[in-house]
């Protein structure tokens, strides 16, 4: 059986799991409170006060202060992702069901096939839940406005300069701008779901490598500035949402910023293959 067939059957068989549809409800739920809690900050003004469809996007949490956003980036999205498939290489390890499909093909496309599933599964749920957050604003939200913010300027003209992330093309398509935030937070919901997955494989008696990737990262974020204030901006929370006014990193930085998750999962995976049959036992 080859690679791309493996990865045509999980597939299929993502959909039937209770933990995806559990996964799927749970996001689809986190879109349409944000969305509601977007709504209602507006709620009576008139038509010429309302900012734009892509300022008013829920994932831009800080300028919209959406704390259903933020609930579902720190707590649902990392693991939400890895409920999708993550769990199901170390419950068919645990079962037995690996042995059938290495009989079939080899131990090192199965575990490819289940990496990839892991990392597709999150990315496809995050960014759909995305996307879908875009699409709610175009319903409630005009695509240019002229909502007057803070010390009296348009809020989607911010306070940012020309050193900004994206700057340009924040000023210039906006639309763009947050469908380049959306791809970065479903790689980055990707990664952490592939690292859930490789760590799955050597901890096969409990689900704690679903949420083991999340925790790290939150620990990190209350942790790290009471050891060293300021040290919360390297972590991934501020490459992955559109902040308000200067995003204070590089573009390096930002395309990288999901390797934090996927070299340790490479890693995992490749020691994986190289146990071989042993994996198995």
């Amino acid at each position: 059986m080859s690679t791309v067939a493996l990865i045509r059957v999980f597939f299929i068989r993502a959909f039937r799991r209770t933990e995806c549809k559990i996964a799927i409800t749970a996001t689809a739920l986190c879109c349409l409170i944000a969305f509601t809690e977007t709504c209602l900050r507006f709620y009576g003004a008139d038509v010429g006060e309302l900012p734009s469809a892509a300022y008013a996007w829920a994932w831009n949490m800080d300028a919209m202060q959406v704390n259903a956003s933020r609930v579902y980036l720190f707590f649902v999205m990392p693991v939400a992702g890895a409920m999708v498939f993550s769990d199901t290489a170390r419950c068919d390890l645990k079962s037995g069901c690996t042995c059938l499909l290495a009989s079939r093909t080899s131990i090192a496309r199965c575990i490819c096939a289940y990496g990839f599933m892991s990392f597709a599964g999150a990315f496809l749920l995050t960014l759909v839940a995305l996307a879908l957050l875009q699409l709610l604003a175009f319903v409630a939200f005009p695509l240019s406005g002229t909502f007057e913010g803070y010390l009296g300027m348009p809020m989607y003209l911010d306070l940012r300069t020309t050193g900004g992330l994206l700057v340009g093309l924040w000023e210039s398509q906006p639309y763009i701008y947050n469908l380049v935030f959306a791809f970065a937070a479903a790689t980055w919901a990707g990664g952490s779901a592939l690292l859930s997955f490789a760590l799955g494989l050597f901890m096969r008696r409990n689900k704690a490598a679903l949420v083991l990737p999340a925790a790290i990262s939150l620990a990190a974020f209350v942790i790290l500035p009471l050891i060293a204030p300021g040290s919360v901006e390297y972590l991934h929370f501020a490459a992955v949402y559109p902040e308000v006014n200067d995003q204070a990193l590089s573009l390096a930085r930002f395309v990288l910023t999901p390797c934090v998750c996927l070299i340790p999962a490479l890693c995992l995976m490749c020691l994986a293959c190289a146990r071989g049959r042993d994996l198995l036992l």
